[in-house]
């Protein structure tokens, strides 16, 4: 089954518009920049509500793409779809300089080799997939049905490691599900710290902002 769904993605249900697509929303070198950008300014023109997102967010990031994510990889050691079967469509953008240039270039597409002894498999799980569910499930908690505007972006990124060959549908799904997961755990406990910190350290502050959500102490 996992292997069936990835050839209908990588193989059959494509298109020169979703190759474009699915290549710019797979380039983390493209969106980096960008992401670095509204980062900083979030932090630094946004209430109190906006900057603990953002602080949460990069928090959980930290901990599962630095720590679990590598860790799982090694462990796992899953060959990715274009390092265990031959001709698995391996589509990319084109490598300029900076890396948003690429967007406008042909889209660089070939076909994976036949496997050839052993390789360091770095398919499970998806950090791009696990990534982007962690700040939609976030973004949700924090700021509701607006936030939820971000599960079409991560959506389309999850996609796209299927499509350009780098996961497998099951890395992908599952790196979705431990993404919400770690969200409503790391969240709850980085409140939980908060909560039981603020009132000690920060007095006054903790009386105008009594959770990290933004919700108003009654």
């Amino acid at each position: 089954m996992d292997k069936t769904l990835l050839l209908l993605i990588n193989r059959e249900w494509t298109n020169a518009f979703l190759d474009r697509l699915m290549a710019s929303f797979t380039s983390f070198d493209v969106w980096m920049p960008f992401l670095v950008l509204v980062t900083l300014v979030l932090l630094w023109r946004g209430n109190f509500q906006v900057r603990s997102f953002v602080m949460v967010t990069l928090l959980t990031i930290a901990c599962t793409d630095g720590v679990f994510t590598q860790f799982m990889k090694k462990i796992v050691n899953r060959p990715r779809p274009n390092q265990a079967l031959a001709e698995v469509r391996e589509v990319s953008l084109a490598k300029t300089k900076p890396a948003i240039l690429g967007v406008w270039r042909p889209v660089q597409v070939s076909l994976s080799q036949p496997p050839e002894g052993p390789v360091i498999g770095r398919s499970f799980p998806s950090g791009h997939a696990l990534n982007n569910s962690i700040i939609a499930t976030l973004a949700i908690l924090f700021f509701g049905r607006l936030g939820a505007l971000y599960v079409i972006p991560a959506a389309i990124v999850a996609y796209s490691r299927i499509y350009c060959g780098s996961h497998w549908p099951s890395d992908v799904i599952v790196s979705l599900v431990l993404g919400i997961g770690f969200s409503l755990i790391l969240a709850s406990i980085f409140n939980l710290i908060y909560e039981r910190l603020a009132p000690k350290w920060f007095p006054n502050f903790y009386h105008r902002h009594g959770s990290l959500f933004g919700t108003p102490r009654p």
